[in-house]
């Protein structure tokens, strides 16, 4: 599963759609910045997301989750393995 690219190619797609995409593009992008920003444990939508369709919204929260969790490899895909290995490590070592 990629999120990352799924999450673009919502995006994108959505921009297209509405006719307007780089005023969306430029939403979409400041929308991330936020989630990115906004202190851990805050759950408020961000104004810079106002605009932004529900799906793509809960896709660029679910890359920055993902992102935090420390599941997504170099290329900034999620990887499975990383995911697999940080659910069953051992906290006493």
């Amino acid at each position: 599963m990629r999120i990352r690219v799924a999450a673009v190619g919502v995006v994108l797609l959505a921009g297209l759609a509405a006719g307007c995409s780089q005023s969306y593009e430029e939403i979409t992008k400041d929308c991330l910045a936020a989630l990115k920003a906004r202190p851990d444990g805050d759950k408020a939508k961000p104004s810079e997301c106002e605009g932004l369709k529900r799906d793509d919204y809960t896709a660029l929260v679910a890359s920055v989750a993902i992102d935090d969790l420390g599941w997504t490899g170099e290329d900034g895909k999620f990887d499975e393995n990383k995911m697999l290995d940080s659910l069953t490590k051992d906290d006493d070592n």
